[in-house]
């Protein structure tokens, strides 16, 4: 019994580009359109606080957990709620298509019938404005990519791989016949 709530966007940027501008999570209140207020370091079980105004809801307080953290991967907070409440998961995530292209995802998975409930509840007003975050934290890194030339440069040229060398090389030795092998 699971609910998930996540909007998911492609972005005309690098992902270090995404994942700078999403991981320094104290700034989000400078950019973030939601974000009123936000506290919080990548660091493994550090607390994260997180003020969110959502059209339809008013002013929502998040406090949780750094739950698990890669570096252009993804960011997962923990919510803590009573165990007959359920649990709340938000998590964040990167993935890089191509040098200069990537996709981000914000989202929340509200796990237990009470979270549940309440997620199927607040879902579209929660999506709306995931969406608006995730456009603007888009329209941001694409400006940042865009207005650096030193981030700019021409694809690499892909290389077929070599084929590959099982065993030494043994000069003048001959390889043994198989049984059904032809004689030319």
């Amino acid at each position: 019994m699971s609910y998930k709530v996540e909007y998911r966007i492609g972005v005309a940027a690098p992902v270090d580009d995404v994942y700078d501008l999403v991981a320094d999570i104290e700034c989000w209140p400078q950019w973030s359109p939601i974000h009123k207020a936000a506290k919080g370091a990548l660091r493994f079980g550090a607390p994260i606080h997180l003020e969110e105004q959502y059209e339809g809801l008013g002013l929502w307080e998040i406090d949780g957990n750094l739950a698990d953290w890669a570096p252009y991967s993804h960011i997962h907070v923990f919510v803590p709620k009573p165990f007959y409440a359920g649990k709340l998961m938000r998590y964040f995530e990167f993935e890089a298509l191509s040098e200069t292209g990537s996709t981000f995802t914000v989202g929340a998975l509200f796990d237990g019938f009470l979270s549940e409930r309440e997620g199927r509840a607040y879902g579209r007003h929660l999506k709306r404005g995931f969406q608006a975050f995730a456009e603007e934290a888009k329209t941001r890194a694409e400006e940042n990519y865009n207005n650096s030339p030193d981030k700019r440069r021409a694809p690499r040229e892909i290389k077929a791989p070599e084929k590959p060398q099982l065993g030494p090389k043994r000069m003048g030795v001959k390889t043994p016949k198989f049984f059904g092998a032809r004689k030319k």
